[in-house]
């Protein structure tokens, strides 16, 4: 779920009660805390990258670095 005080972005994931994903894929910030937790290969993220996304939506971390 979103923090008491609001999301970090606009991303609609932060405002649906059971998002599919842990994570926000455009600021990183947990939006499903029941499936946080899991392992991620280097695979899911170089696919992740493909797909041009900013972080994982499985474990949070940066894929791709602001310029």
């Amino acid at each position: 779920m979103a923090r008491a005080y609001g999301p970090l972005c606009d991303n609609m994931n932060h405002r649906r009660a059971n998002s599919p994903f842990a994570h926000c894929v455009q600021c990183g910030q947990v939006v499903n805390e029941r499936l946080t937790g899991g392992r991620c290969e280097e695979a899911q993220h170089a696919q992740a990258r493909r797909r041009q996304l900013t972080y994982c939506p499985d474990c949070g971390r940066q894929l791709i670095l602001p310029r």
